[in-house]
């Protein structure tokens, strides 16, 4: 089996839509382009426009070989702790409300199960490493899954599955979701994207379920001792910070809030970018872990153990995959 190189600051695909030039780009020229200080370098096409440059796959990357989409390992990252899971009842996490407006829409009452129907039957998304923990940190900051159970697979595919020809754009609806029905020639269940979200111009796969052989699995972030120098001295400044009084406005700005940010939650904060400036630069916005307050009393080192955790994610990627290599598979 193939276990890719793990290199969050590995230089991107680019291809231009307008006159499909394609070079590759670091970190530093991404976010001037996003600024509107970088183009195309054959056309000058820049970010403003429908046919800008966007991310696409290098011609060199062993996801164009079929056969070596079977032997490489993918990863994914869910709250699902047995995922995927076949018997997974879609309708379970919604209210008796919302099941109930949902069998009223239309006239037959079916719209529930045609709901259900095509959860079950979506494409899951594999992809690599980096994409698995970045798609992590995208629901922790922007889905309000900071306080998530995450946990991180690395998936086998069964050697039976059959590929879509070729490396395509990114197929999903404006919610993320995508039937292979509607992009697939009939029997496909394997479909191969550029990933512009996550590990940005990497191949990811939209696969059926029963394409996935099996799954090992660890819970993330990765556990912390305590006793950890940096850890320690952040739970000593979260409950040095706790101590302080409240803070009072002293500006004009400050007075009209209807609440002044705690000396305890500004710390935090301080705490979680200096942790996320040590990540590389794409990933530094896209950090944020959620600060409980009120398990500071129990447990202090519980915050600071997790924004370390979080960052070992990224920066020791070989301990996380020793962890995983220990781990069973599970057939799925």
């Amino acid at each position: 089996m193939i276990e890719r190189v793990v290199d969050f600051n590995r230089l991107r695909g680019m291809r231009c839509g307008s006159c499909r030039n394609e070079w590759h780009a670091n970190a530093e020229w991404l976010d001037r382009f996003d600024q509107g200080d970088e183009a195309c370098p054959k056309c000058g096409t820049d970010c403003q426009v429908e046919e800008r440059p966007n991310f696409w796959a290098v011609h060199d990357d062993p996801s164009y070989d079929d056969s070596k989409v079977r032997d490489t390992y993918w990863y994914h990252t869910s709250t699902q702790a047995n995922w995927p899971d076949r018997a997974l009842d879609p309708t379970a996490r919604l209210t008796d409300i919302t099941k109930q407006r949902m069998h009223d829409i239309g006239t037959d009452g079916r719209a529930l199960e045609r709901w259900a129907q095509g959860q079950m039957t979506k494409a899951l998304h594999l992809g690599t490493y980096e994409a698995a923990v970045e798609n992590m940190l995208r629901r922790m900051t922007n889905q309000d899954g900071a306080d998530d159970q995450f946990y991180l697979y690395r998936v086998r595919l069964s050697r039976n599955a059959v590929i879509e020809p070729g490396v395509h754009t990114e197929p999903t609806n404006f919610v993320g979701d995508v039937q292979l029905a509607e992009v697939c020639a009939p029997g496909v269940d394997t479909f191969r994207y550029v990933n512009t979200h996550e590990d940005p111009s990497s191949v990811s796969l939209a696969v059926t379920m029963h394409v996935i052989q099996a799954v090992q699995s660890i819970s993330v972030p990765l556990a912390v001792d305590a006793a950890h120098p940096w850890v320690s001295d952040a739970a000593a400044r979260l409950l040095y910070a706790a101590s302080l009084p409240a803070q009072q406005p002293k500006t004009t700005l400050e007075r009209m809030r209807r609440h002044m940010p705690s000396a305890l939650s500004n710390e935090a904060c301080k705490l979680e970018k200096e942790v996320a400036d040590t990540l590389p630069l794409r990933l530094r916005g896209r950090f944020r872990s959620g600060f409980d307050a009120a398990s500071l009393t129990t447990n202090p080192s519980a915050f600071p153990s997790k924004l370390a955790g979080l960052a070992q994610l990224v920066g020791t990627p070989l301990v996380v995959l020793d962890l995983l290599d220990a781990e069973p598979w599970r057939e799925v």
